[in-house]
């Protein structure tokens, strides 16, 4: 009987801790967040391995993506950059910010042409959204 009691404390402890440990996990959304307080915080490598942790967690998440993007431009890895920024445009065309943050990234790498073609489609989808949400006011 003592073995069995034993035993079932050891399962108890063992569950006990899984479950602590599936508490203790963020979401990816939550990692975007941290990312986004440790930018505000100028703590720019912290916040990389948040937005990274964000995109790894939910390879569909727009702006752990974009924030990533954001950090790879202060970093000075431009190709990086891109393509994080793509990823974001990519799971949403109409991120005019994406497309915005992507035409000075390609300023960056001097590349001319291709930042003022992200910039005019900026441009374009800030002009839709702007006229929808001024339609929207009374």
């Amino acid at each position: 009987m003592s073995h069995l009691k034993l035993l079932l404390k050891c399962f108890a402890i063992i569950l006990t801790g899984l479950i602590l440990t599936q508490c203790g996990e963020k979401t990816s959304a939550q990692y975007v967040q941290e990312g986004i307080e440790y930018s505000k915080q100028g703590r720019y490598d912290s916040a990389g391995e948040s937005f990274l942790m964000a995109v790894e967690k939910d390879p569909k998440n727009i702006d752990g993506h974009y924030g990533l993007g954001g950090i790879y431009n202060l970093e000075k890895k431009y190709e990086d950059a891109e393509k994080a920024f793509k990823s974001a445009i990519q799971l949403d065309p109409t991120h005019y910010n994406a497309w915005y943050s992507l035409g000075y990234t390609y300023e960056l790498m001097d590349k001319k042409e291709d930042a003022e073609k992200s910039y005019e489609k900026y441009r374009r989808l800030k002009g839709k959204m702007d006229s929808i949400m001024n339609k929207e006011k009374p």
